[in-house]
């Protein structure tokens, strides 16, 4: 095992047993390096690497604390596997498209509460007649509040990591979608939720299929300039 895969391995131990949380500082690159016998180059690698992945964020004169971002370290290794062309731009899509339906399967097996509910009428009610950059983040707004709704911290640290990618994908189509699509896209979301709260699983499916099928349609409507234009990644 290279030098800086022991350091990797000993601070995730830290982070394992309970020793470094969220917000805690870092041993410092002298502090591993003497600790684990390694050259503090090594050290500063490890520290490096666990940057890279969002594990850990470097404060300018205070020193590596542990990130509370989970979603932005997942997000980085998806874009570091789209990059090696390990995974591809519809597998992505595609596990976004099943996690949805896992979602709302969860809210058909448990309800949300009345309150839950409410608010995500709401959210729905305040799409109709936005357009542009407010549509777009209403869209987020929407997807997100359903995976909150089942109050599964997992779902929503995934979610959040591949939605924050996906949106940088659909934002674009989004704020310029016509008026015939807009309507589309707006009855996806309202068939979706009605579906949930009336206990129509299949009919749920179907909604869910309907608003990725158009978002996908969407995107290939767009042109390769404009789409490469919003991507985080070169290389799709």
């Amino acid at each position: 095992m290279a030098e800086y895969d022991v350091a990797i391995e000993y601070i995730f131990g830290l982070m394992k047993d309970g020793t470094l949380k969220v917000g805690d500082k870092l041993p410092t690159e002298r502090a591993i390096a003497a600790e684990l016998g390694i050259g503090r180059n090594k050290a500063r690698e490890a520290l490096s690497i666990l940057s890279g992945m969002g594990m850990i964020e470097s404060r300018q004169g205070s020193g590596n604390f542990v990130s509370g971002n989970a979603s932005g370290a997942i997000k980085n290794m998806i874009i570091m596997m789209m990059a090696l062309n390990t995974i591809s731009r519809q597998e992505v899509c595609k596990f976004r498209r099943d996690m949805e339906k896992a979602v709302c399967s969860s809210l058909i097996s448990n309800p949300p509460s009345e309150e839950i509910k409410n608010r995500i009428k709401d959210t729905l009610r305040a799409m109709d007649g936005l357009s542009g950059e407010e549509l777009a983040k209403a869209d987020h707004d929407f997807h997100n509040a359903l995976v909150k709704a089942t109050g599964n911290k997992l779902w929503e640290v995934m979610m959040d990591a591949v939605a924050d990618l996906y949106s940088e994908w659909i934002d674009y189509v989004i704020q310029k979608i016509d008026v015939k699509n807009r309507a589309k896209l707006m009855q996806s979301h309202k068939d979706i939720f009605n579906n949930i709260i009336e206990d129509k699983p299949r009919k749920a499916m179907q909604a869910i299929e309907k608003h990725y099928e158009l978002i996908e349609e969407l995107l290939k409507s767009v042109s390769y300039t404009h789409l490469r234009a919003h991507e985080t990644v070169l290389d799709l």
